[in-house]
């Protein structure tokens, strides 16, 4: 029987479960990385590929690497540094380096979920920026605010929107980056890479998703994909691209980057 493996993609999900027994001891924000990290059961999540056609198994290898990009792009959304910061700490080789870099990896950042967001490397932000990095790191709400009525209305709904990013250019002044060309080195071979998938599935409505979902992320309009990913009826399931805005704590304007790939059961009569 054939199988696939993969990793959870971003954002981090955690699954709790509530039982009867009793809750384990809090782990405080000032405990060791080791600690911390034994919080986490690591989960191998495969699936049965037996049944895909031979030109779908080709598609979901395009598609893992797709939603790879999309971790890099989340990455980049979480904070300024934080790529930088990732580079650096998978540069250090040492015990201790490897630790900071899992958890780093779990977190996608370097504040602990589980704590608060407490970070848990020296250096970096406390607390974890607002507006993360959807904004200029020393923009206030009520400057955005302010800027925002003296745009046109068209202007307006962009700067609101969930596809942008602002900015700051000469003289301090505000402006409207798209997603499209905020991340064009990520979103370009990814949206390469769903064309590629969707050249080699066998399912018409699948193919159809993620030729559009790759003309979205070069042109930033999501609309026709999103229809066509509620018309899907595929026994690969993907979600790809920019929807949750939870990690804008400043205005839930913005959308984060995430990947799903699933497989849908497929029951043989009579079981």
């Amino acid at each position: 029987m054939s199988s696939f493996t993969t990793t959870l993609i971003c954002p981090l999900i955690l699954i709790t479960t509530v039982g009867c027994s009793s809750p384990e001891p809090e782990v405080s924000a000032t405990s060791n990385l080791s600690t911390k990290i034994e919080r986490f059961a690591l989960t191998e999540i495969t699936a049965d590929i037996s049944r895909l056609s031979e030109g779908d198994r080709k598609a979901l290898d395009k598609l893992v690497e797709a939603a790879r990009l999309m971790d890099k792009i989340y990455i980049r959304q979480v904070w300024s540094g934080n790529e930088t910061l990732q580079q650096k700490l998978g540069a250090d080789k040492s015990k201790a380096g490897l630790e900071r870099l899992h958890y780093f990896n779990i977190n996608m950042s370097p504040w602990s979920s589980l704590d608060d967001n407490e970070p848990f490397i020296e250096d970096v932000p406390h607390p974890r920026p607002q507006g993360a990095n959807y904004y200029p790191a020393d923009m206030s709400k009520e400057e955005f605010n302010n800027w925002v009525e003296t745009l046109p209305e068209s202007e307006k709904q962009r700067a609101t929107g969930f596809f942008y990013t602002i900015r700051r250019g000469a003289g301090g002044k505000l402006y409207i980056k798209p997603y499209n060309e905020e991340y064009k080195d990520l979103l370009e071979p990814a949206a390469q890479l769903l064309r590629e998938a969707a050249s080699l599935t066998d399912n018409r409505s699948l193919s159809t998703y993620l030729a559009k979902r790759a003309d979205a992320f070069l042109s930033n309009d999501y609309y026709d994909s999103d229809v066509a990913w509620m018309e899907m009826d595929s026994p690969i399931d993907v979600t790809i691209g920019p929807y949750e805005v939870y990690m804008d704590e400043l205005f839930n304007y913005k959308a984060a980057f995430e990947a799903f790939i699933t497989l849908r059961t497929m029951r043989r009569r009579g079981s």
